[in-house]
Order: C-alpha cells, then sequence, then structure tokens
C-alpha cells in the first residue's frame, strides 16, 4: 500500500498535541499511550497506512510504553478465540470446496430468495435457525457469510448489490445475537459477568429478545430505505447453473458426515465437554485427509485481520492497567446529571457510544463502561438493566468496521467497503439511541424489570 505523505502529516497533528499539552492530568505515559492510540485508530479509519504495520506500531508502543506485561499486549494471540478464528477459516474453505452448500442449499435459496429484499429475510431466518447449531459466533457468521456470497455470486444481482447484501449479514448478525445469551458465548457472557448476575439464557431472551426483535424490524427496514437503489426492482436471477441433481458420491458423502458430525459436536458441548477449538481443527485435518482441503488452502487464513484484531483487542487491557481508561471515564462521568431521569440514561447510551468509538472493540467498551456505570448508576438502577443499557448501546453500533470485529472481518474479506459501514453507520447511531430509551427502556418497565 503506497502511503499518501499529505494525510500521514495530518495524521500526526492531533496526537501530537496531546503528547505536549499532557491533558487531564495525564503521566507521561498515558499521554504517549492515548496519543499513539489516536494516531492508530487515524490510520485505520482513513486508510492512511495499512492494517499490519498500524497494527504492529499500535502493539510495539504498547509493549515499550504501556508499563505492562507482554501478556496483555498479545492477550488475543494468546487466546483460544485466535486459534479457532484462524482454523474457522481453513473450515470454512472446505465446506466452500466440497461443493455441499451448493448441493443441498442453493436450490432453496433459488427458490425463495430471488429477489434482494427476500434474500435479506433469508439471512435473517440463517442468522437465527444457527444460533444452536453453530454455537461459535465468529464460526457461525463465516460459515454464512461464504454461504450466500457464493449463492450471490451465481446470481445476476449487481456488484453494488451484492456488496449491501453482504453488509447486511455482517450487521444482522450482531443484531441477531442480542435476542439471546447464547447468540454470542463471548460478547453476551462477558456483558453478564461483568454485571456480576448470573444470568441464564433463558432469563436474557426475557430481557432482550422482544425489544431487539422490535429493534432488528426497524434495523431492517431502515436498511431498505437507505441502500433502495441496490435493494429495490431487482431480480435475483441465476447465471449459473446449480449442480446436477444428482445422488451425492462418496466423497460427498463423507464430507456431509463430516460437516454433520462437528456441528452435532459443537451443539452437545455442554453435554461432553469436548473442547470446540479442538473439535474444529480434528475436523479440519479430517478434510485435508480426504482431499477436501490443499495446501494452498492455508491462504484462506487471513492473517491481516487476525493481526488487526490482535491490535484491537490490546486496547482494553493496555488502557486499564495503565490508568487512561479511568481517567477518561472518571472526567466523562462529570457530565452526569445529578438526579435520575429519562435523561440520565440518554447520557449513559451517549457516553457508551463515545467510549467504544475511542475504543473500538464492543469488548473493549463493555469492559470499560459496565463497572464504571455500575458505580455511577447503582443507586438509580438494577445491575442487569444497567448492563443491558450499556450493551444495546454498543453491540450492533458502528460508524467505521474498527468498531466491530464482524464489520473488521466482512471489510477485509472485500465483502463490502468501510464507506458502506459509515454510510449505514450514521441512521444507526439514531436507531440504537432512540431504540434504548423508548423500546427497551419500556420494554422493562412494562416486564416488571425496572
Amino acid at each position: 500500500m503506497k502511503i499518501d505523505k499529505k494525510k500521514l502529516a495530518l495524521s500526526l497533528i492531533i496526537p501530537l498535541i496531546i503528547l505536549v499539552m499532557r491533558p487531564m492530568g495525564m503521566d507521561w505515559r498515558q499521554t504517549v499511550i492515548l496519543s499513539c492510540l489516536i494516531l492508530v485508530i487515524t490510520w485505520w479509519s482513513g486508510n492512511v497506512m495499512g492494517k499490519i504495520p498500524a497494527s504492529l506500531f499500535l502493539m510495539g508502543t504498547f509493549l515499550v510504553f504501556g508499563g505492562v506485561s507482554a501478556k496483555t499486549v498479545f492477550s488475543f494471540p494468546l487466546s483460544e478465540s485466535f486459534l479457532l478464528i484462524a482454523i474457522t477459516y481453513l473450515f470454512s474453505r472446505g465446506i466452500s470446496n466440497s461443493g455441499i452448500v451448493e448441493r443441498l442449499v442453493l436450490p432453496i435459496l433459488k427458490k425463495f430468495a430471488n429477489t434482494p429484499v427476500k434474500a435479506m429475510l433469508a439471512i435473517v431466518f440463517t442468522l437465527i435457525i444457527s444460533i444452536y447449531i453453530i454455537p461459535q459466533p465468529i464460526a457461525r457468521l463465516i460459515i454464512i457469510a461464504m454461504l450466500f456470497d457464493t449463492y450471490l455470486k451465481k446470481t445476476s444481482a449487481p456488484i453494488e448489490t451484492q456488496k449491501v447484501l453482504m453488509f447486511v449479514c455482517f450487521l444482522l448478525y450482531a443484531a441477531v445475537n442480542m435476542a439471546s445469551k447464547n447468540a454470542d458465548i463471548i460478547l453476551n457472557v462477558i456483558s453478564s459477568d461483568l454485571s456480576g448476575t448470573a444470568i441464564s439464557d433463558f432469563k436474557w431472551m426475557q430481557y432482550m429478545a422482544i425489544p431487539a426483535a422490535m429493534t432488528g424490524s426497524i434495523i431492517f427496514l431502515t436498511l431498505i430505505v437507505v441502500f433502495r437503489k441496490e435493494l429495490l426492482g431487482i431480480r435475483l436471477n441465476l447465471i449459473e447453473p446449480l449442480p446436477v441433481e444428482a445422488p451425492l458420491d462418496r466423497k460427498e458423502k463423507w464430507t456431509l458426515v463430516l460437516i454433520s458430525c462437528t456441528i452435532l459436536l459443537w451443539v452437545t458441548y455442554p453435554l461432553h465437554g469436548i473442547n470446540q477449538t479442538l473439535v474444529t481443527v480434528v475436523a479440519s485435518l479430517l478434510m485435508a485427509l480426504i482431499g477436501i482441503l490443499k495446501p494452498k488452502d492455508i491462504h484462506s487464513i487471513d492473517m491481516t485481520t487476525l493481526i488487526f484484531l490482535s491490535a484491537a483487542f490490546s486496547i482494553g487491557g493496555v488502557m486499564k492497567a495503565s490508568g487512561t481508561a479511568e481517567i477518561l471515564f472518571t472526567k466523562v462521568g462529570a457530565v452526569f446529571p445529578q438526579t435520575f431521569s429519562l435523561f440520565y440514561v440518554a447520557v449513559m447510551i451517549a457516553v457508551a457510544m463515545l467510549m467504544h468509538m475511542v475504543l473500538g472493540s464492543n469488548t473493549t467498551t463493555l469492559s470499560v463502561v459496565i463497572p464504571g456505570y455500575l458505580i455511577i448508576a447503582g443507586p438509580y438502577l438494577p445491575s442487569e438493566i444497567i448492563m443491558f443499557i450499556t450493551y444495546a448501546s454498543v453491540a450492533v453500533h458502528a460508524l467505521i468496521p474498527f468498531h466491530s470485529v464482524a464489520l473488521m472481518i466482512g471489510v477485509s474479506n472485500e465483502y463490502f467497503s468501510s464507506n458502506h459501514v459509515l454510510k449505514f453507520g450514521i441512521p444507526m447511531t439514531a436507531i440504537v439511541f432512540l431504540s434504548v430509551l423508548f423500546i427497551y427502556m419500556p420494554w422493562w418497565r412494562m416486564a416488571g424489570f425496572l
């Protein structure tokens, strides 16, 4: 990637001002961390520099100046999630190479998803029914994205329509995941743990399923309005013939058995306790043994995304450990009203969104904001409501791909561009803000949770 020297020079202005002024009483270490974070976020969002060098620069800065251990900086590469995401890329490529998706699923999509709006409904339906079939959220998203990308490329849909529909897939993935705790066993479980409450999946659905469905419907309709040129008046006619309907051959049968057994082991994890990453690794190795995966498929692992995620996930730990996050949150907390009201909740939503814009990662934001809100808003609201207000404020909100792991994966795979995220991010901000105030809060009152 060729670096634009003018953009690079402009990106240095605010970080240099922060270094000189040392705002909010920060020490030199905290100032360096904040200025470098703002610098790299600018590089990421403005495409000033490639994601790999920008990400490595950020992690290197944290390592040298953060005053934290290497384990904190490299928390994501050292985690099981890193390996699971990497192996899921291979497993997904194996499914794609096998042709099983085309043989079994494309005929169904041909009959139903023959317009962009119907394809959107098919995406929602697939996201919902796959929650308990593929428990790992990232694995589920990658596989479903591969499925719809395969279908759309066989249709007459214009390229821009394909990109919008793939953006819909990644955006509605987050919206669907809000309804059930088990829909996102990473973000939703972390949120529950941070609130100090033991919320079951059923209890979570009592709080969230109805308002999340209402909000999701508004998001669905708004997507159609915002991208009406790409979605309305268009037919998705197949321009490539579907695979001939014939009995599965021996290799295809073994592939189907392997995929089915893998999914069954994922679903029944609570019964047998076999590690889901191990299951995926073994399944991928077996795919290689039967010839579905080839040595060249190792390139399907998106190292750019993995390095980018490594840097994004390091932000929260370093910000917290260095005390930078505490300073930022303390200063921001001064804007809260002295008495509780709907305006108080509005401030909670706005602050959570602003913190999300700075910290990027949903997990990072929730890990910083929820504990702070438990102290500030604890006298006025139950812990569960504090957690859900914060969660609903950031879970589907994004202005640039940096604000969502799912969207980062989608952009990195070139399913859609950052322009799609920004274009819808503006109306999405209003939807999220108003839905918490006028859908979630009224529902919780009516249900007796407030």
